[in-house]
């Protein structure tokens, strides 16, 4: 079987419902040997900068000789951006063998394809012989797969409201379960400085050191480029480091993850910093004639750092779709001040919602904005890209990683396209 095989018959065989508990796995995880995926495990929780937390620990400790292991979700593109090793997404072949072996073992226990991907993501890196294993959680903390391993450091990027129904209705409730990734004695990282309480009186019934953001270590934009300032008595000055997409504080807290585990020699963490980037977060390009964002900000949270991060400086055209189970009311009353038109996109799967069905939830929001409903990504951009070349706006598309992944794929093959004319 090749590897889109292998996905659909996960798909078929084990949705990807949520089923949360970690027994199942653990079961499996001991048939297959029970390998810890390097002799050094991060892991990543949070509701919003996960990603830019990994992807800032992975060009760090590369930058400093280290070889890591990272594991995502979900992907944009394929399958393989979920496992990482060395700088290199794992090849087809590497994956299907690793689903063979646990295919074989886990007889008739059942697993969700977030499960087969998470043990597959730890077969390959046991194989890989890593110095540092960068694991980020899918959903929560405290039932999530990764948490099978115990980590040496932990970090808590945010805490706001998503998933909701798995994983509870306020703050409080969501800190308690994204604080199940931590340890005993083990450093955590937090990311925001206004974390829950539950996450601080967690830590402390553990006896957890803890590195808050604003008041352990700091990150400060200056004219030359920028200071971080982390603990313990870590100092790194970034001379002539330009701007990143990623936000201050998501780099902020993967420098002082990576602090934990070894000293940070300035031009080595310049030279990480410079180039990174991470598909689809605040993503810019300048393709068919206008300027384009694209951004998986797939929550409120995540889309009110979008619009302060993008600025009052010009007005969209939005390309705009989510899952069901998402606050699109409250996204699209952040959005209002931005935009001038509104595009709605329909997203797929067992979640996902046409653009009707989407606009029928956005009624009462926004009524004065125009707005179109498209039964296809396409035909969304198609307009949207018209709007703003008549208008001399920008387009900004954000929601779902479904739909920025589509628009990305739109747009390099109306790059291409124009490019053969």
């Amino acid at each position: 079987m090749t590897l889109d095989d292998w996905l659909a018959r996960l798909e078929r065989l084990h949705p990807q419902e949520m089923d949360l508990g970690l027994e199942r796995l653990q079961q499996v995880f001991a048939h297959l040997g029970g390998r810890r995926p390097a002799p050094k495990v991060i892991t990543v929780a949070g509701t919003n900068g996960k990603g830019s937390v990994v992807a800032t620990l992975d060009a760090v400790l590369r930058a400093h000789g280290l070889k890591v292991g990272v594991t995502t979700s979900p992907h944009l593109h394929r399958f393989n951006e979920r496992i990482v090793i060395a700088g290199r997404e794992a090849g087809d072949g590497a994956i299907i063998e690793a689903f063979e072996r646990i295919d074989e073992v886990r007889g008739s226990i059942s697993l969700t394809y977030f499960e087969f991907a998470i043990l597959a993501a730890f077969e390959l890196m046991a194989d890989a012989d890593l110095d540092v294993a960068v694991l980020e959680v899918g959903l929560g903390g405290r039932l999530d797969a990764v948490n099978i391993i115990d980590a040496d450091v932990t970090v808590i990027s945010s805490v706001d409201l998503d998933h909701e129904a798995w994983l509870g209705s306020d703050r409080e409730t969501i800190g308690r379960e994204k604080a199940g990734i931590l340890r005993q004695g083990r450093p955590l990282v937090i990311g925001e400085t206004q974390p829950p309480r539950s996450v601080l009186d967690h830590a402390r019934g553990l006896e957890v050191p803890v590195y808050r953001a604003g008041q352990d270590f700091h990150w400060q934009e200056t004219d030359s480029g920028a200071t971080f300032r982390g603990g313990p008595q870590q100092q790194v000055e970034l001379v002539g480091l330009p701007a990143s997409q990623l936000l201050p504080a998501n780099l902020a807290a993967g420098l002082q993850a990576a602090s934990l585990l070894l000293e940070l020699v300035p031009a080595r963490v310049h030279d990480a910093l410079a180039g990174l980037s991470l598909p689809g977060r605040a993503q810019r390009r300048r393709a068919l004639g206008c300027d384009w964002i694209l951004d998986v900000a797939h929550n409120p949270h995540a889309l009110a750092a979008l619009v302060a991060q993008i600025g009052t400086e010009r007005r969209w055209v939005a390309v705009f779709g989510t899952f069901r189970d998402k606050r699109a009311d409250r996204m699209l009353e952040l959005l209002e001040s931005r935009v001038a038109a509104l595009h709605l996109a329909p997203t797929p799967g067992s979640r996902g919602q046409s653009a009707a069905e989407l606009a029928g939830r956005l009624a009462a929001v926004a009524p004065t904005l125009p707005r179109r409903e498209h039964d296809d990504v396409a035909g969304a951009l198609t307009a949207a890209h018209a709007d703003a070349c008549a208008g001399g706006f920008g387009v900004l598309v954000a929601g779902s990683f479904t739909l920025v992944a589509a628009a990305d794929r739109w747009l390099e093959a109306g790059c291409r396209g124009a490019v053969a004319s």
